[in-house]
């Protein structure tokens, strides 16, 4: 009768199966925030890299994943173990009687049911808990792509500004090339020729930082793609996108954090878990170790001897009041985390609500004041050299200053991108406004004009000048005669309402993310560039003057 029972309790210890991974409801999980899974192994990347296949790439290579994978596997493993039977206890005896004769034979079999009665309780805190581990694995799957995709645009910001600081350093070296000449040429004194080498050294140790800069965010980016140091073969876009529509309402972003974010998920999951645990070791306090069993001996006479038996433990000293405690202990701490979690995260959502707004306002202050009054800066010391009341060394220190707020503004904005990207992340969610790039991009190749292509043919209104001959002591520029009337510099933009700006905040343990501002609707800036029809120019040797186009603000500059 026992061969049955034993062998339907074998069977069914063997029939448990280990959870499986769901993979449409891994993706539907991290669907919330725009990422869908790869299908299939990827190619490795080449050619210009969006953001999406970076993404892409460190779902499918990074070992962060396939370590969050094996976790998940090992999960499952003690579900399978919770869900089997103990095994029974099999025991054998042999007895020789003192003075010959044979042996006395004992066969014995014990089975404990204690685990038995506990298998129900036990199965569902193991599922409990594979449930938050895979909950964990898809808030590493967006912890990974938030990481990805702020290295993304850490490298296209890296890549514009050392665009622009090229620039910057291209101007310094003309300034010190013509400062060789002219010194030859007895126009400037020793000190001034020192002090545009210097500058000219400096921007070159600018643009060194640049290009490292550069490099650092391209092998931070090949990184988390899994790709370490494989950074030839693709290239991240030069430009950076526009900000979006502001993001105003903080509490239903607080409110969305709350419910969406996995972390806090995964938290409940496990409190549930360790909730069950409590009202298991508290129910069977006073249950210890039961063994039913059945025994079978023969005699030396050869009498057979069959019967059963039942061993359990007494709960007189101990009736598990440390288990109870530890039981207690945890769902208390877990508890407490799930506090403390859900106040870092409400933390977290104003601060980098408010960053964000900081760096949006900051970014456009950049682009619709600043670069603008540098704009227009630059071409009244144009005016000024044209009519020689400065020198063309003022007119380089002049464009190399709003190179460098060129620079500002794009590292004002990748930090507004880079504040986007931890507000998503906090709020587990996409924000409203848009896309990137439906705003349009921050244009910064305008910025560099070949001097050969100059057109000084239709100057308009100043005719009548002629040329102006060596202007004074500076030596080979030729006759430039009169710009006068530059006429219309082109429209400027709306620059609309700058909106709320707010402040953003710290991430909390995500690091210090940059703040960026909300300025509404800026309108079309344009491109500043149409300076109106400045008339017939006439003939003029320009002499050594053709150098002097490299500020990439119009031909007359």
């Amino acid at each position: 009768m026992l061969l049955p029972v034993v062998s339907v309790l074998f069977l069914a210890g063997c029939a448990v199966t280990a959870p499986e991974l769901d993979r449409s409801e891994l993706a539907e999980d991290i669907s919330v925030q725009g990422i869908d899974l790869p299908e299939s192994e990827m190619p490795r990347p080449s050619g210009e890299l969006t953001l999406e296949e970076a993404i892409h790439q460190a779902l499918w290579r990074n070992p962060r994943m396939q370590q969050a994978y094996a976790k998940l596997d090992l999960t499952a493993a003690d579900v399978v173990e919770a869900a089997q039977f103990s095994n029974p206890t099999l025991s054998l005896s042999v007895m020789r009687p003192e003075g010959g004769g044979g042996n006395e034979t004992g066969v014995g079999l014990a089975w404990g049911i204690s685990g038995l009665l506990m298998r129900s309780a036990r199965q569902d805190i193991a599922e409990a808990h594979w449930e938050s581990t895979r909950l964990q694995l898809a808030e590493g799957m967006v912890a990974l792509a938030s990481d990805t995709e702020r290295a993304w645009y850490d490298a296209v910001a890296a890549r514009q500004r050392a665009q622009v600081q090229a620039l910057e350093t291209r101007a310094a070296d003309l300034g010190s090339l013509l400062g060789e000449r002219f010194y030859d040429a007895g126009n400037i004194p020793d000190l001034k020729r020192v002090q545009l080498r210097i500058r000219a050294a400096e921007a070159r140790l600018k643009l060194e930082d640049a290009r490292q800069r550069e490099r650092e965010t391209r092998l931070r980016l090949a990184h988390l793609m899994g790709l370490p140091g494989q950074v030839d073969g693709w290239e991240v876009p030069g430009k950076l996108p526009l900000p979006l529509a502001g993001v105003e309402d903080r509490d239903a972003l607080v409110a969305q954090a709350l419910e969406q974010r996995l972390d806090l998920r995964a938290l409940d999951h496990a409190l549930e878990g360790l909730t069950e645990g409590v009202a298991l070791v508290r129910r069977y306090r006073w249950l210890g170790d039961i063994e039913p069993g059945i025994e079978f001996e023969r005699e030396t006479d050869g009498t057979r001897l069959w019967g059963g038996g039942i061993s359990f433990t007494l709960p007189i000293f101990n009736q598990n009041q440390a288990g109870i405690a530890r039981a207690e202990a945890r769902l208390e701490d877990g508890e407490a985390r799930r506090a403390r979690l859900e106040q870092a995260v409400t933390a977290d959502v104003h601060q980098h609500f408010v960053r964000l707004a900081h760096h949006r306002d900051k970014f456009g202050t950049k682009r619709y004041e600043l670069l603008p009054a540098r704009e227009i800066e630059l071409e009244r010391v144009q005016e000024r050299v044209n009519f020689m009341f400065d020198d063309v060394f003022d007119l380089l220190v002049t464009k190399q200053e709003e190179l460098a707020d060129w620079q500002r503004a794009v590292a004002a904005l990748g930090e507004y991108w880079r504040a986007r990207v931890d507000l998503a992340f906090t709020v587990a969610g996409e924000l409203p406004g848009g896309a990137p790039g439906d705003e349009g991009y921050l244009e910064t190749d305008a910025l560099e004009h070949d001097p050969s292509a100059m057109d000084h043919g239709d100057h308009g209104g100043h005719g009548g000048h002629g040329g102006h001959g060596g202007h004074g002591g500076h030596g080979g520029h030729g006759g430039h005669g009169g710009h006068g009337d530059h006429g219309d510099h082109g429209d400027h933009g709306d620059h609309g309402d700058h909106g709320d700006h707010g402040d953003h905040g710290d991430h909390g343990d995500h690091g210090d993310h940059g703040d960026h501002g909300d300025h509404g609707d800026h309108g079309d800036h344009g491109d500043h560039r149409d300076h109106g029809d400045h008339g017939d120019h006439g003939d003029h040797d320009h002499g050594d003057h053709g150098d002097h186009g490299n500020d990439g603000h119009g031909g007359h500059h």
